[in-house]
């Protein structure tokens, strides 16, 4: 049953990540965008589909490590999750193309604002979704 609720959660986050990212990446940092398109593979349409991978990946992982390190399951805890994460992605991320590519810092500071409210979204997400191990929440969804 636990395997079902994990792989549920997954789907729903990885939905909740597609729509996201496209308001946010293709809507609201369009412009933003616009700037940095020079450091843009020039086959990248061809590799989108490895970027969907990742975001699956991304989003399996955060599941397992909220299910694994959470104590219990309140929206409180799902958001501290989703900062934790944030912030450890933004170092990963962020920080790492700041210091990799040709980009003003500020598109990198926007970068990491957006994933900022959006792990924070996840962590809300997954407290609901997928509650710890042993949690009263747990019991009551099973």
């Amino acid at each position: 049953m636990r395997i079902k609720r994990y792989l549920l959660t997954c789907l729903v986050l990885f939905l909740v990540a597609l729509a996201w990212n496209a308001l946010v990446h293709l809507v609201v940092l369009r412009q933003v965008h616009e700037t940095v398109r020079h450091v843009l593979r020039p086959d990248f349409e061809s590799r989108a589909w490895l970027t969907l991978v990742v975001a699956a990946g991304i989003i399996c992982l955060f599941v397992w490590g909220y299910g694994r390190f959470a104590r219990g399951s309140s929206v409180r805890e799902g958001a501290l999750w989703g900062v934790f994460f944030a912030l450890v992605a933004g170092l990963l991320v962020d920080l790492n193309q700041y210091a990799l590519y040709p980009i003003p810092a500020w598109v990198a500071a926007v970068w990491w604002a957006g994933g900022l409210l959006e792990f924070t979204l996840y962590g809300v997400l997954v407290s609901r979704l997928f509650p710890p191990r042993g949690s009263q929440a747990e019991h009551q969804a099973l």
